[in-house]
């Protein structure tokens, strides 16, 4: 019986050097875990920080344009989601005291309500309408800008490193232009080449 015992040690054996491997294995794949999760935490605060830190630079620009142009609500229109756009929200808006914000109007706006003005957004560089009730053809855009006290509105399409648009600044007045359309054009494409590349993502 003494070949039985001696199978049954070898059994035990081996299952003793399975046991370590798995518990060697288990500790590895939790080490490896471990550090993923705080690799991904690392990162997390580092895409935090540089969007913080590009949208002061965002709402600096922003800010610049309101007071250089002597407007009344700077704001800028992002569809998202990016790649399958559907809608259109604001995040990044600055304004006069007393000024109606945008921002609560426009938020996961459907483009198809709006898509006649969406298009337009997307094949202009630069629009300038100053009789919204004649030039805006789009029913609902002509209406929502309207309706905020907006007379005259100066937008400028943003485009990501790949041409593709990914915003627009809409610069609007609610009162007689105290500057030149040219001057307008070149203050809002300034802040357009600070802004448009740095633009985080719209998320809901």
């Amino acid at each position: 019986m003494e070949w039985l015992q001696y199978i049954s040690a070898i059994i035990t054996a081996i299952g003793v050097i399975i046991m370590a491997w798995f518990k060697y294995n288990q500790n590895t794949k939790d080490k490896l875990t471990d550090l993923k999760i705080e690799r991904f935490r690392n990162e997390e605060k580092t895409k935090s920080k540089k969007r913080s830190d590009n949208s002061g630079i965002i709402f600096g620009e922003l800010w610049n344009v309101l007071h250089e142009l002597d407007a009344d609500r700077v704001y800028i229109v992002q569809p998202h989601p990016l790649g399958n756009e559907e809608k259109l929200s604001i995040y990044y808006e600055v304004k006069r005291k007393g000024v109606e914000p945008m921002k609560p109007h426009i938020q996961s706006l459907p483009i198809s309500e709006v898509a006649k003005f969406n298009r337009m957004l997307i094949e202009n560089l630069f629009m300038y309408f100053d009789n919204i009730d004649e030039q805006v053809d789009d029913k609902y855009a002509k209406a929502i800008l309207s309706s905020y006290g907006c007379e005259t509105v100066a937008i400028k399409r943003l485009s990501d490193n790949r041409n593709d648009r990914n915003g627009s600044i809409f610069c609007e007045f609610t009162s007689p232009v105290t500057v030149s359309k040219e001057d307008i054009r070149k203050v809002m494409h300034d802040a357009a080449t600070n802004i448009q590349y740095i633009l985080p993502e719209f998320e809901v």
